[in-house]
Order: C-alpha cells, then sequence, then structure tokens
C-alpha cells in the first residue's frame, strides 16, 4: 500500500524547491534541498541552482536560518599532494552567480554551509533559509526540502 507520507514528501519537493524572489531580485532558485544529517553531526549544507535573470552579477554572500548559527558560501579546492588529487573546501566571501547565468551548488562541488546546527531535519522535513545577496543586500527566502544525498 502506498504510503501518505511519501505523496506529501513528493508534494513538498515539488511545491517547496523553486522559489521566486519577485520583481526586487531577478533570481530564481530551484532544485533547492538541504543535506539531512543524524544528531552526532554539528554541520550541514544546502543546495541549489541560482538563475540570475538580471544583467548585473548578484553575488551570494550568505544566509540566515533557525537551522544554523552560521551560513557560508564555500568553494571546493584541489590540489595535487605527491600526485594524489586531494579535494577540499574553503569558505570564500561570496560566489557569483553571472548576469543571465546560472550557478549549481552541488554536493562535492561549491555550496552553502550551514555550521553549528541548533536542529538536525529528518528527511522530507522543510527548511527555510533566507539567501543574502549583494549589491544592495538583497535577500531571497527559500523553502527546501531536507535528504540524504543520492
Amino acid at each position: 500500500m502506498f504510503d501518505r507520507r511519501w505523496l506529501l514528501i513528493l508534494f513538498l519537493t515539488v511545491l517547496c524547491c523553486r522559489a521566486y524572489a519577485g520583481d526586487a531580485v531577478p533570481l530564481t532558485v530551484s532544485d533547492a534541498w538541504v543535506r539531512a544529517v543524524p544528531p552526532s553531526v554539528g554541520d550541514s549544507a544546502a543546495f541549489m541552482v541560482l538563475a540570475n535573470t538580471g544583467d548585473v552579477p548578484l553575488r551570494l554572500t550568505g544566509a540566515r536560518t533557525a537551522l544554523a548559527g552560521m551560513a557560508m558560501p564555500m568553494e571546493t579546492t584541489h590540489k595535487t599532494v605527491q600526485g594524489v588529487d586531494v579535494v577540499g573546501m574553503k569558505g570564500v566571501d561570496f560566489i557569483e552567480v553571472p548576469a543571465h547565468g546560472e550557478v549549481r551548488l552541488k554536493p562535492g562541488g561549491d555550496h552553502l554551509m550551514l555550521m553549528g546546527l541548533t536542529s538536525h531535519p529528518r528527511p522530507g522535513e522543510v527548511v527555510t533559509i533566507t539567501l543574502q545577496f549583494q549589491p544592495g543586500n538583497q535577500t531571497v527566502t527559500v523553502s527546501m526540502p531536507a535528504r540524504i544525498d543520492g
């Protein structure tokens, strides 16, 4: 028999993973989700596609959420150590979304790191994050489901 919870999760995923900034910020957010983590883990990450429909580049400079004490844009780094490619990450001041372009924040790539978790959402729960952009101290609030990778 079909479990109604999965229908609700599917509905919320389709409904909530898209956000439109309206006239103030020329940006659409799609495919947004937060990594669900067990209570023993202190950090998580948010992933999404940011599409800038405007004529000026936008810079994602951070975010606010009740889920975490701090949110920071993170860049994936690569370096070779003794002939081995080592992948890491570093905090950056911003991730730029080019004018009329898009940026994909994804596992294993650039992402929004959520540090100092205050709660640990289970898969399917909806998390609200307010993204912060420059220029102009602009914000976009996005509701997205928590899920496990894969």
